[in-house]
Formats: C-alpha cells, structure tokens, sequence
C-alpha cells in the first residue's frame, strides 16, 4: 500500500510541476492577482523564506539532507538578481549544526535568517545571522537566541521596523510570540497567545499586527492567521485552498506594492519547484 500511495503521490507532484495548482481559491475579500513559478536550479535557494523591502524580494532556501543552504535575490516581478548557494558558513554546520535557513525578514539593508540544525537529535543552537541585502553575503553577525521556549528550531522570524522588535516562535505548540531588540537581540519577553497554534512556517509585520503561515497538515487548504500584538488575540486572516496536491505553505510576506497586491506567500510543492503568490485585498489597514 505504501508503494501504491508512493507512486500516486509521485504522480500529483509531476503533474502539479506540469501544470501548476489547478484553480487556487482564497476567502472572499481577497483575490489571487499572480502566480510565479520559479525554476528547479533557483528553487534550490528560495523554498524556505521570502520577505520584501519594497525594491527586491529576498527567497532563503535548504536541503537538510544534504547540508545546502542558500538565499536569493529577485526583482519585484521575480526575475533573479543574486544567488547565494553557500549562504551558512560550513564552520558553522560544523560547531552549531545549522543546516537551515527558514523564515526570513530584511531591514535597514540587513536580510535576517533563522539559522537552526540538531545536534545528537536536539535543537541545541538556535541563530539568527545577517546577512547583506546587496550581496546576499553573511556578515559575520550573529545571535544565539537558544532558550527554553524555542524546543524545536526556530523556523521563522518577522520585524517590526517601527518599534525595532523582532518576532518569533518554535514551529509547534506555539502558545506565545517571543519579542528581541533588533539592534542587539536582547530578549524583550513573550506574547502570550489566545489559542494554541502549530506548524507556523512563516510571519510578519503590517500595520501593528502579525501575519502568520500555517501549514495545514495532510490538507490541500492552508491559512494566513492574524495576532494582534497588543492582545495577543489569534484570528484567521483567509484561506488558500490548492486543490491539486497537500503543497507545504512557507514563508508569508505582507508588503503593499504598486500594482495592489500585500499579502505574498511562498508555496514549495515538494519536487523543488517553488511558487510565489501574490494577493490583494480589499479595504486595505493604511
């Protein structure tokens, strides 16, 4: 049964690597203006993380099983710039275990990257590196924000460039938001949340709330939540419903651009192929 399921699961991902999604629907209020499929060689640098500074979109991509970390560097229409295909140092595979680039977020010229890898089995390290937005290149800068609340990685992260916070959680149970200074990473405390949430692959920030990634499980629909960052109150935002194959939802980016479109999300089909989406909405928050 297990080689049958294989087989049909093979099936739907050359087929949605064919043809794409099929018809993606979204909740009512917003609307799905462009979809981009980007190619397998740059889908390598640009399946985990997507994030906007309003010129560039800035992709990190990983392939754990073989140590690959990447970032990359697009236009607004998703045409390549830069490609970074050793973004993680390999000293720091080696000292830290990072193999792993996931969510990411860019200010003031910096791209953000949560960096984190098992060691004997356990997330140990958990980094943030900077990395520069001209040459996709690491800094030399980082932070160990291991704690007691980040068991399982840190898989995302999101700025608040007005007040100067930085956001993130672990990827399961996530019961609270964490809170770092961005000038120096000092830990600010956490945001309890209203509900439970898992599987968080990505956020951010506009107009004083946060936008969050959900990646349902086994389900061909996904969410975009929403946490007000005074209360803490979780909400869903809308819905995106890809009816061809369970795809794995990434990182959300929340920018508004010229042509209308705020909210882009990332889309990795498993088959390292990876679409950007990019949607509207109506009665946008100024």
């Amino acid at each position: 049964m297990e080689k049958i399921m294989s087989f049909f699961t093979t099936l739907s991902l050359i087929f949605t690597y064919i043809f794409g999604f099929g018809t993606i629907t979204v909740s009512d209020g917003f609307k799905l203006e462009k979809q981009q499929k980007l190619n397998p060689i740059v889908s390598m640098t640009s399946a985990q993380g997507l994030c906007c500074d309003g010129e560039y979109f800035y992709c990190s991509g990983a392939i754990t099983a073989i140590g690959f970390t990447g970032l990359a560097k697009y236009d607004l229409n998703m045409n390549k710039i830069k490609l970074n295909f050793n973004a993680i140092p390999k000293e720091f595979t080696k000292k830290y275990g990072s193999n792993h680039i996931g969510g990411i977020d860019c200010a003031n010229g910096i791209i953000y990257g949560p960096a984190e890898g098992e060691i004997d089995d356990e997330y140990k390290y958990n980094l943030i590196m900077l990395f520069d937005a001209e040459t996709l290149e690491f800094t030399g800068e980082y932070y160990d924000v291991s704690c007691e609340y980040l068991t399982d990685g840190i898989p995302w992260l999101a700025i608040d460039s007005e007040s100067g916070i930085l956001y993130t959680s672990q990827f399961n149970h996530v019961d609270k938001i964490l809170k770092y200074d961005l000038e120096d990473m000092t830990y600010l405390g956490y945001l309890p949340l209203s509900e439970e949430i898992n599987r968080i692959q990505g956020g951010s920030v506009f107009c004083g709330k946060l936008y969050l990634s959900y990646d349902v499980s086994h389900s061909t629909d996904e969410q975009i939540l929403t946490v007000d960052l005074e209360s803490g109150n979780v909400s869903s935002e809308f819905e995106i419903s890809l009816p061809n194959y369970d795809n794995e939802a990434e990182d959300i980016c929340v920018y508004p651009l010229a042509d209308g479109t705020l909210f882009h999300t990332l889309e990795y089909d498993k088959l390292i192929n990876v679409n950007i989406l990019h949607f509207s909405k109506e009665n946008i928050d100024k």
